[in-house]
């Protein structure tokens, strides 16, 4: 319908067009279902790109590159800890603890704010905002995405019925602002935690356009939470449900454990290094099941020239991470849940063999800021 799509299915084309040509292919799309009617338009991960998208993102990885990535395992740790506590007591409740556990790490490292064991206010609003925006996201699921005319439609009219989908944007803001709003009490008296909020506001400079900041600091922790809570979910949800079809990889892993870390005590971080077949395992998890198979779309923002075929600009790049995942050309037997394909004989890592970490947080400019952290917490 006057569209234009372009899947990215290789990692060769990936690394090309999203790395090598980042400047001209790392825009987003106008989504009105989700900008404007869902009230998404302050999200950075929607932004065009540009000095504004930049500024966030450059605020954003102040806290979360690599480097500062293992001051937050004490509480990832902790956090695991009670996971397993709740699992030995309500094991039925599986999904639900991997919720307060991806929601507990989160709002402790972004706000500094413990949530409660059960009926969080703060997690049920983020749960509903989010309940729209993984369908709404998905390309060609609303008209109105196509036809952004339809945006002024009226609600009783036939075909707008989206607009009552629309409906999410009040807790869209609330989870946004409500656990800010607690940090910036917090602050004025004196009691809040050491957190990424708290860390900003006092490091602002107050000659600068204060307002301005307080903004993009607010956009950036909201992010954390929306970006951080489902995807987490979804792969511990894949690592469960991988544990249960191949019992013979979780007797590799638990034998593992035992010769490395014996009966008295539970894995920390500083074991990692130690544990070649748990790492493997965790990128056999992100490359089985990815949890977003198709990304999030990119835009061309100007006319280009990729081996012969003519790219116009606005078209709709897709970075295709299902199918670059489960390339035979780079994982044999790709349908099979297979951690050992990431180590050698002698069980070292298999650096050879395509890294998923390369597809599965994304492409190019546009690859999760927060990565490291996800990757420490699965």
């Amino acid at each position: 319908m006057g569209h234009r799509l372009l899947f990215v299915n290789s990692t060769q084309v990936a690394d090309d067009l999203f790395e090598k040509r980042a400047v001209n292919y790392s825009d987003r799309n106008e989504l009105p279902m989700v900008n404007d009617l869902m009230g998404w338009n302050w999200s950075f991960g929607h932004m065009s790109y540009g000095e504004r998208w930049k500024k966030h993102r450059k605020m954003f990885e102040r806290l979360f590159r690599p480097a500062v990535a293992p001051t937050y395992w004490p509480l990832q740790g902790k956090e695991a800890h009670a996971l397993l506590r709740n699992l030995l007591d309500l094991p039925r409740e599986l999904i639900e603890h991997l919720r307060h556990n991806a929601a507990a790490v989160i709002m402790k490292m972004i706000y500094g704010i413990e949530i409660a064991p059960k009926d969080d206010r703060y997690v049920e609003i983020a749960e509903q905002a989010l309940d729209g925006v993984v369908t709404a996201a998905t390309p060609g699921a609303f008209f109105v995405d196509i036809f952004p005319w339809l945006k002024y439609l009226p609600e009783w009219m036939p075909g707008a019925g989206f607009k009552k989908k629309a409906t999410w944007k009040e807790s869209v803001f609330e989870m946004r602002d409500a656990p800010f709003e607690a940090v910036q009490k917090a602050l004025a008296a004196g009691t809040a935690a050491p957190c990424f909020v708290s860390h900003l506001v006092n490091d602002l400079n107050t000659e600068g356009n204060v307002g301005d900041e307080i903004e993009t600091i607010k956009r950036c922790a909201g992010l954390a939470y929306a970006a951080g809570a489902e995807s987490t979910v979804s792969s511990l949800s894949s690592f469960f449900l991988a544990m249960v079809l191949h019992p013979n990889v979780q007797a590799r892993a638990q034998a593992e454990l035992d010769s490395v870390i014996g009966p008295g005590r539970l894995p920390d971080y500083n074991d990692r290094p130690l544990l070649p077949y748990i790492n493997a395992i965790v990128k056999e998890v992100l490359r089985w099941n990815p949890v977003a198979p198709l990304g999030l779309p990119h835009m061309v923002t100007k006319d280009d020239i990729y081996n012969g075929y003519f790219i116009p600009a606005g078209t709709t790049i897709i970075g295709n991470t299902w199918t670059i995942l489960h390339d035979e050309r780079n994982y044999s037997r790709p349908m099979d849940f297979v951690p050992e394909r990431f180590l050698n004989s002698d069980n070292t890592e298999n650096e050879e063999i395509l890294d998923p970490a390369t597809a599965a947080f994304g492409y190019g400019c546009r690859i999760c800021p927060s990565r490291f952290m996800a990757d420490a917490t699965i």
